[in-house]
Formats: C-alpha cells, structure tokens, sequence
C-alpha cells in the first residue's frame, strides 16, 4: 500500500514525520517553530529522508516551511493539544517529552515528541520512533475531514456493518462516533470483536485519557 506522506488531509504533522520517513528506530526528525508556530526551518535530512514511493510535494520541505503549524492538524482539539504543549515550554523554559502513537494499518509504532526551546526563541520539535508492535488483523482507516459527512450506524441483521469512529491521534485508540456508552479501545481490540468495515471511516480528536496528560 502506498503511504502518502502524513497523509496531510487527515493528521497532524507529526505522524508525517514517521508513517512514511521514518523508517529505523532512533532517526530523529526535527522542525523549528516561532514565536507565532509558524514552521521556519526543517532539519538537512527532511526531503532526503522521504520514502520516494509515498513522497508528496506538501510535505517537502517547501511545502511546509513559513506555513503555520495548525495548518497541518485536522481538528480543533488535536490543535489545542498541541499549541498547550508548545506554550507550556515557552512560559517555563523546559524540554518536554511525549509520547504518542503513529500507526499503519499492520503495525503499530511507538511515537516520542520532544519539545525544546531555543535560544533565539524558536521551538524546536522533534520525532523519533521507539518501538513497533505488529497488528494481527490490519484495518484500513479513511478520514472524513467534513464531521458533518459522517452518519453512524450499527450493524443490522443484514450483514454488513457500517460503524464509524473518532480516533485519537495521541494513543490511536478509537470510539465508536456517537455512541457515548462506547469505549476507546486498541484497533486490533476492535478489529477482533467489531464488525468494521474496509476502509473504516474516522474523525481525529483527542480522547478524555490523554487531554488529562496535560494537566
């Protein structure tokens, strides 16, 4: 399967960085932000490090530098996290880690951002994969960018269920979208007790677990 890179209309810059360039565990990738989150510089290894398979003009290093950071980031609360996380390195000089997931349809890929104020007042963001675990039963996920666009429904007696989720783009666990008894579960969780259908349509947020980390 061809992996655009970052998949730009559906997550954060972030999972850019290792769902198409990263491919060894330990390569660090680093863009720095200013005082604005406008994304000035990237680091020398940025376009040599795109995967010429899946390499997208957008995500060149021309293709995001000067632009702001929330311009890669679908949903408003996915941009609340973030702009917290920069803020809060700012407001007491810090670095700060993070750890999140970057997952593809048969892997799972355990994420750290670091955070890192410079001198000049820049923020320095970087990306390194640490881990991976294998998905025993892939599923392919499709974002809906307009929430507007997407309706749930169950399964029916029928057969072929349609159940749409709101996945977190920090943990990448899902819930099913309009279903408040519904839990946030792992993929392959669901993948194994859920009738999902292929691809399976999401809408990104940030689940109630991972908004308490930034506190």
């Amino acid at each position: 399967m061809k992996r655009r890179a970052f998949r730009f209309l559906n997550q954060e810059l972030g999972k850019l960085l290792i769902s198409d360039i990263t491919k060894r565990a330990n390569l660090q990738l680093s863009y720095w932000i200013d005082n604005n989150n406008i994304i000035r510089k990237v680091d020398d290894r940025w376009d040599q490090a795109m995967n010429s398979e899946s390499w997208s003009e957008r995500a060149s290093a021309r293709g995001i530098i000067g632009k702001p950071l929330s311009d890669f980031i679908c949903d408003d609360a996915t941009r609340m996290y973030v702009a917290t996380m920069i803020e809060s390195v700012r407001v007491i000089p810090h670095t700060s880690f993070r750890h999140y997931r970057c997952d593809t349809p048969d892997t799972k890929r355990y994420m750290q951002m670091i955070i890192t104020p410079e001198d000049n007042g820049w923020i320095r963001v970087s990306h390194e994969l640490l881990r991976t675990e294998t998905i025993t039963k892939p599923v392919f996920f499709k974002t809906v960018a307009d929430r507007t666009q997407i309706k749930y429904s169950i399964s029916t007696k029928a057969g072929a269920a349609k159940i749409h989720f709101v996945r977190c783009s920090i943990c990448n666990r899902l819930h099913r979208f309009g279903d408040r008894a519904s839990q946030w579960q792992e993929v392959d969780y669901l993948a194994n007790h859920e009738s999902i259908a292929i691809p399976a349509k999401v809408i990104y947020g940030v689940c109630p677990d991972c908004l308490k980390t930034l506190r």
